[in-house]
C-alpha cells in the first residue's frame, strides 16, 4: 500500500512537472531547459523504481543497472539539448530570404551525427541490459517499457488537455 502511495505521488510530480514545463514555454530557453531536465529526471527515477519491481531485479542487478542507466540518460539529455539548439539555429537560418546552403548543409550533417549518437547510446544501454538481465527479465523489460511509455504518453496528453482547458489563451 505504501509503495502504491509513493508511486501515485511520484506520478503526480511527473505530471505536475510536465504542466509546469509547458507553462514556461514563453520564458527563456534556459528556464525551459531546466524544466525539461527536471521533468526527464523525475520520469527516469519513476521508470527505474517501477522497472525494479516489475523485473524483480536483485540488489546486484540494481547496483549494476541504475548507475549505467542514469549515465546514459544524462548523456542522452545533453544530446537532445544540442539537437533542440541546432533545430532553433536551422529554423533561424531558414527564416532569412536567401538561406546560406553551406551553413544549412553543415547543420544538417551535425544533426545527423547527433541522432546517430542517440542511437549509439540506446544500443549501449540495450547491450548492458542484455549482459545483466536474464532472458525472462529482458522480455519483461520490453513489455514494461512499452506499457510505461504508453502510460507516460497518456498522462502527458491528459496534462496538456487540462492545461489547454484551464490555461491562459495563447496569442496568435
Amino acid at each position: 500500500m505504501k509503495s502504491k502511495s509513493i508511486l501515485a505521488l511520484f506520478i503526480g510530480v511527473v505530471v505536475f512537472s510536465s504542466v509546469v514545463f509547458t507553462t514556461v514555454q514563453g520564458e527563456n530557453v534556459q528556464v525551459q531547459e531546466k524544466a525539461r531536465r527536471m521533468t526527464r529526471e523525475n520520469i527516469i527515477t519513476l521508470m527505474l523504481l517501477r522497472m525494479t519491481r516489475f523485473l524483480e531485479l536483485t540488489e546486484d542487478q540494481t547496483a549494476k543497472i541504475y548507475p549505467f542507466f542514469n549515465r546514459i540518460e544524462k548523456e542522452k539529455m545533453q544530446i537532445n539539448q544540442q539537437i533542440r539548439r541546432l533545430m532553433r539555429e536551422i529554423r533561424a537560418a531558414l527564416s532569412v530570404e536567401d538561406p546560406d546552403q553551406e551553413v544549412l548543409k553543415a547543420k544538417i550533417q551535425t544533426l545527423k551525427e547527433l541522432r546517430d549518437a542517440l542511437k549509439s547510446k540506446d544500443k549501449d544501454l540495450e547491450k548492458h541490459l542484455e549482459e545483466n538481465l536474464t532472458v525472462i527479465q529482458q522480455a519483461k523489460y520490453l513489455v514494461f517499457m512499452n506499457a510505461f511509455l504508453n502510460e507516460l504518453r497518456e498522462s502527458l496528453n491528459r496534462a496538456r488537455n487540462l492545461r489547454e482547458r484551464t490555461g491562459p489563451k495563447k496569442k496568435k
